[in-house]
């Protein structure tokens, strides 16, 4: 199991309170997926006309991302799972539950 918050199960360098390697990029691709999920909502939701439910975007998206974040530590690994969950929840959740936006 790995910590992103603490950097606890990674390797990392003795710089104190500064995370360095992967634990930095986990931390970094949270806010990284967030901007994405935003743009695939302007661009895919608003510009389009498609539905596009940002909430159940986030809410698959960045908490898959979480989950294999923790679980296997591999930054490509859980944005990739983290980027298909939030195209499913987006436009899965866009299509049963609408887009819940002023388009």
């Amino acid at each position: 199991m790995f910590n992103p918050l603490s950097c606890a199960g990674f390797v990392t360098e003795a710089t104190g309170w500064i995370a360095t390697g992967d634990c930095f990029k986990i931390r970094i691709g949270f806010v990284v997926l967030f901007f994405i999920i935003a743009v695939l909502r302007k661009w895919g939701g608003e510009e389009l006309g498609i539905d596009f439910s940002f909430l159940f975007s986030l809410l698959i998206g960045l908490g898959s991302y979480t989950l294999i974040a923790i679980l296997f530590g591999s930054f490509k690994f859980a944005f990739l799972i983290g980027i298909i969950g939030a195209l499913v929840g987006g436009y899965g959740g866009g299509v049963f539950f609408g887009g819940g936006g002023d388009y």
